[in-house]
């Protein structure tokens, strides 16, 4: 029973001692004119299995088995349960309707006010929604219900809800509720114990219709559409025919750069046996335009087939389509396609389709569709100016991600794949690279329907912050005891702690606000914030501990929100040999087992904190947004570590709201791990999160990614530079090649910073511009490829050079050529810093020929 944990209240449940087969048996014979079983259950005695019976059950007097009485405060959320046993025959359309509680003076809790949440509720995207229950024959379903109690309530208040079967009798509920004792705010949400916090699960914070900081409201002038980053021109098929960036090539916005993305316009193609369909647009249709949003329609009609194209665009570059073609008679069709012609500039580098980042091959890439590999988008782009494209249809669901992928995979798009006769090609052409998206031969029926759907999103997707880049220092280390954490951090020169989970101050992964944890890290964040430290917890939707307060309450939700899985049958590369005895007896079935983790010492040493995976496209979303928020108001975070995950760029665009609310400043540091390899699906990371990217202020790339790649390939896969933000290095442990992108380890998980902070406070980084190896306008260049070179400028003042050589094996020579224009001085010093651990003193001939050991480099001050 150990890993049950030593929490009573965690192991207190109805589970606990199952029926025997005689009181089974004895309990079967009453056979209820209703035809079935119900049980009223108070909120701390979670009904946890579904095919077993409690003991207390068969015990329970028939007259107290339908029967609520609870004790609760006013202004309260009160949860309760009802189980619903089906022993004798399958269950259809259950539902629970809820009538009036009434005290003595006949003050009422309105009916509205009660709700059940396994009927529906309030989806991701704020879209009310209802599920239909059904029961198997011989197996439990839980009801999960909650009571919103007004302030003003006092006194005993009796009602009756009823439970309806198509089919069967319904079941009369008595509830009683007694009411007293001082005014709960915030309904109790403010002690987990009380899970009232299920109503978190319906939330719709963080919708509205404004941009978030840096962006601006959406501008249309006729079909041209102006963002912060650039401008979208419509082709009057409602497709872009023009894309634009306005950033130069060190990614800050200039409005005399115009950076073209498309050489044609984006073209969508139907060819039947006939011929190719000409299909004539009708008028663009505006449909909505607010400062973040603007939708319109056009509907393109041909001979045999017509489409309706829906389109909405965001602030921040995103461009949602639905393309659903419509059979107007029975036809034969040769192809159905989408055409991306990038200009040459826009299309230097590639990442997707099974092609890792970097510079874009020459040869022809030709992909098909495999859903054993998570590959349905490709991004094309230079530093300054890109797009991504990701291919969906009607039935789109997002994967899993990280060593989870095989358990839930992309779906197979029909429309695109059409039975392995579609795929993309990717080809040089005269005066573009294009990208053919087709499907391939088919047969339509009158009325039959196809959604070819994709989104768009145009990089980069925000300017770079330099300045803050380098300021905002973290100290991010896993250990079970916090003690050390902020005075290491204060006497590194740290600006910022990431607390990750497994911590005494953070024991269980993902719920940081259960109340025996709240006092802890408030104070620790107290202290951080005494010494000027801000503070960033570990807070991911992918997993989840099963210390969470509604930890049943989700299980009876069934895979809305814990993902379905193999259950105890599951083998992953962190349970190899199944799943953690805890998830073996508790679980059992239809889950995926994550992360687990026990402490060796502190406060929670001998506990094991165990999770399950989590879908990333449920109710789970909106309380992990609310959760957010109470932690911002409560506990005073700055900010969050995300991990790995697979949640949308809606749910993060509603977390940035939430961070931006009152006007303090608070960062998202996102992570992840190089998907490239069988348990990812063969994915390029940062390719899956991008639209995520608009609302997150720095990166960790991440385990994996080795010092060793292609220089191309830390440019696009592992510097961010593209997409607008930087990045840290974990597992590519090279300080001259990663100061070339402006990349150092993370203190002190994977290396020491600490004198590399010190040599650019020392030259004055935080006046300085950066001039990649990629800019035109940077100063001093190296002639030899291997041999990159950035610049850190502080015009007419200064400059530190970061030089490395990629050739893994051997010594690379080059020559280095200022020009002392672009430089804006002329230099009279040029040395070599002093740079513990990575460089002592010394002087340095850039006049002459330079040598540079296997991945080695020089930092090099000009003054």
């Amino acid at each position: 029973m150990a890993e049950l944990h030593r929490d009573a209240k965690f192991i207190d449940s109805t589970e606990l001692t199952l029926v025997t087969p005689v009181q089974l048996e004895k309990l079967l014979k009453e056979k209820p004119a209703a035809g079935y079983f119900c049980f009223a259950e108070l909120r701390d005695k979670e009904i946890r299995q579904y095919d077993s019976l409690p003991v207390i059950w068969a015990e329970r007097p028939v007259s107290q088995r339908n029967v609520l009485v609870a004790s609760a405060q006013p202004g309260e959320y009160y949860p309760w349960q009802l189980g619903v046993y089906a022993p004798y025959k399958k269950l259809d359309n259950i539902r629970l309707v809820f009538g009036d509680l009434t005290n003595a003076a006949g003050d009422k809790i309105s009916a509205a006010a009660m709700q059940c949440f396994n009927m529906g509720g309030i989806n991701q995207h704020g879209k009310p929604f209802t599920n239909t229950i059904n029961i198997p024959k011989g197996l439990i379903q839980v009801l999960w219900s909650g009571i919103d109690i007004p302030k003003t309530a006092s006194g005993t208040y009796r009602g009756k809800a009823v439970l309806e079967v198509d089919g069967a009798e319904p079941t009369m509920i008595d509830i009683t509720l007694n009411v007293g004792g001082p005014v709960l705010e915030n309904g109790g949400r403010d002690e987990s114990w009380r899970k009232s916090r299920m109503t978190w699960l319906n939330s719709t914070i963080g919708f509205a219709e404004t941009p978030t900081a840096p962006y601006t409201p959406l501008k249309r002038d006729g079909e041209t559409i102006s963002y912060l980053g650039g401008t979208v021109k419509l082709s009057a098929d409602g497709l872009p025919a023009s894309i634009v960036t306005n950033y130069d090539q060190a990614n800050q916005l200039d409005r005399s750069i115009s950076n073209e993305v498309l050489a044609k316009p984006v073209a969508f193609v139907v060819e039947t046996s006939k011929g190719t369909e000409k299909l004539k647009p009708s008028k663009i249709e505006f449909l909505k335009q607010t400062p973040a949003t603007l939708e319109w329609k056009v509907l393109l009609k041909g001979s045999d087939v017509e489409a309706e194209c829906l389109a909405k665009m965001l602030f921040d570059g995103t461009i949602n389509y639905q393309l659903k073609v419509t059979a107007l008679r029975d036809v034969q069709v040769k192809d159905i396609r989408t055409v991306f012609d990038y200009t040459h500039y826009a299309s230097k580098y590639i990442m997707g389709l099974g092609v890792k980042g970097g510079a874009r091959p020459d040869s022809t890439i030709d992909w098909k569709w495999d859903t054993i590999k998570q590959q349905d988008r490709i991004w094309l782009g230079n530093v300054n100016a890109g797009m991504q494209v990701v291919f969906k249809d009607s039935n789109y669901k997002r994967p899993l991600v990280n060593i989870y992928y095989e358990f839930g995979r992309i779906r197979y798009p029909h429309s695109w794949g059409n039975d392995n006769k579609g795929g993309i090609n990717i080809t040089e052409q005269a005066n573009a690279t294009q990208v053919n998206a087709y499907s391939g031969e088919r047969t339509l029926k009158t009325g039959e329907k196809l959604d070819f759907d994709f989104d768009l999103l145009v990089t980069p997707v925000k300017p770079i912050d330099l300045k803050a880049h380098f300021a905002d220092r973290p100290y991010h280390l896993n250990a079970d005891t916090s003690g050390g954490f902020i005075p290491r951090a204060l006497k590194a020169g740290a600006k910022w702690i990431n607390v990750h989970h497994k911590a005494d101050i953070y024991p269980y992964i993902n719920y940081p606000m259960v109340d025996e944890v709240v006092p802890d890290m408030k104070a620790f964040i107290a202290k951080a914030h005494a010494n000027d430290l801000k503070v960033r917890l570990y807070y991911t939707c992918r997993e989840l501990t099963v210390k969470t307060p509604e930890f049943w309450m989700l299980r009876s939700l069934g895979h809305e929100i814990i993902k379905d899985g193999p259950g105890n049958d599951t083998r992953t590369i962190v349970y190899p040999n199944g799943p953690r005895p805890w998830l073996i007896h508790n679980m059992r079935k239809n889950y995926i087992p994550a992360w687990y983790a026990g402490f060796e010492q502190g406060k929670y040493k001998g506990q094991l904190d165990v999770a399950v995976i989590t879908d990333p496209e449920s109710r789970w979303n909106n309380y992990y947004l609310e959760g957010l928020n109470w932690m911002i108001k409560n506990m005073g975070i700055d900010g969050v570590y995300i991990d790995d995950s697979s949640f949308d760029g809606e749910t993060m665009r509603r977390a940035r709201r939430i961070f931006d609310a009152d006007g303090k400043r608070r960062l998202v540091d996102q992570h992840t791990w190089n998907h490239m390899n069988p348990y990812g699906g063969y994915a390029n990371s940062i390719n899956l999160s991008l639209d995520r990217l608009p609302y997150v202020d720095r990166l960790w790339i991440g385990e994996l990614f080795r010092d060793y790649n292609k220089r191309d390939f830390w440019l696009v896969e592992m510097s961010g530079i593209p997409f607008g933000l930087m990045s840290e290095m974990l597992d590519a442990h090279n300080v001259f090649r990663g100061m070339v992108f402006g990349m150092l380890p993370r203190l002190p998980w994977s290396g020491n910073p600490v004198p590399m902070w010190r040599a650019l406070d020392a030259f004055g980084i935080d006046q300085a511009k950066m001039y990649g190896y990629w800019d035109d306008r940077n100063p001093v260049r190296s002639d030899n490829e291997l041999i990159p070179v950035t610049t850190y400028l502080r015009p007419g003042h200064s400059a530190m050079l970061s030089m490395a050589n990629w050739d893994n094996d051997n010594a690379q020579k080059c020559r280095i050529r200022i020009d002392e224009k672009k430089l804006g001085f002329r230099p009279t010093q040029v040395y070599l810093p002093e740079i513990d651990e990575l460089q002592p003193a010394g002087e340095i001939d850039l006049n002459g020929e330079i040598e540079i050991p296997a991945t080695k480099g020089h930092i090099v001050i000009l003054k």
